[in-house]
């Protein structure tokens, strides 16, 4: 942290009116560095890291200290957060007092405990991504109100049964990292059963370790759906693609 003392979340974040406006992200939401940024937006892009030579290495770790500080002090105005450069796992850990967020995405990063968005009641859209270090998805099983799910980046052998807890998630994306392409295994799909409500399904870079993917027969609101081949599984991929609501 530098020398100088942080307000609240909220106050006298609009002292930069001389600084140029920072870029906008697709979906419209300004893309902010600093905390001194901020200015009370509903909606931003947070890019606190991966700076290039523009700050000094100090600065670097000052300016995600300070987005530390100011996510630990509690609830922000902030609704609709997203993290569009390297997510450090103490910068993950400290939304924990952002219980307000309606949504949530993280492109990639070192965080390993999802307990973090336990508080998060008010949470529709959670899109983990990168998440590379993610080996326990059982803090997501009280998530009620999410509806669109992605948490991709997974490695090795996953249980996603609790993920067949989020009786409200319509749209869910599960997979490994499909850049590389690398791919996860989870110990079985049958977590797909209790998720009759489950709209859209997208299975990629992802083998289920048993090979049995009936449970996909059982969903019947399927609007499209989604999986990868693999070899043995049953029912095998021509079966699956003739039956359900494939999508290309």
């Amino acid at each position: 942290m530098s020398g100088r003392a942080l307000d609240s979340p909220v106050a006298s974040m609009s002292r930069c009116k001389d600084a140029v406006m920072p870029e906008r992200d697709v979906d419209g939401s300004r893309k902010v560095v600093e905390v001194r940024e901020y200015e009370g937006e509903k909606s931003i892009a947070l890019a606190a890291t991966q700076r290039g030579s523009v700050y000094s290495e100090t600065r670097k770790r000052q300016i995600v200290d300070e987005w530390v500080e100011f996510f630990r002090s509690g609830p922000t105005p902030i609704r609709s957060l997203e993290f569009v450069s390297r997510t450090p796992k103490r910068l993950f850990a400290a939304l924990s007092e952002q219980s307000q967020l309606t949504a949530l995405e993280v492109k990639w990063g070192d965080y390993d405990d999802l307990k973090v968005l336990s508080g998060m009641s008010e949470l529709v859209t959670l899109r983990l991504r990168g998440a590379s270090g993610v080996q326990d998805l059982r803090p997501l099983a009280g998530l009620h109100t999410v509806k669109s799910l992605q948490v991709e980046g997974l490695r090795g052998l996953v249980d996603a049964s609790p993920v067949g807890q989020m009786r409200s998630v319509t749209d869910l994306e599960l997979g490994g990292n499909w850049m590389t392409p690398k791919n996860v295994r989870i110990t079985s799909a049958a977590f797909l059963t209790r998720m009759p409500q489950l709209q859209s399904l997208l299975l990629h870079t992802l083998i289920v370790d048993d090979l049995d993917y009936h449970p996909l027969l059982s969903l019947p609101n399927l609007q499209e759906v989604r999986v990868m081949a693999a070899r043995g599984m049953a029912p095998p991929i021509g079966e699956l693609i003739d039956r359900l609501p494939w999508k290309a």
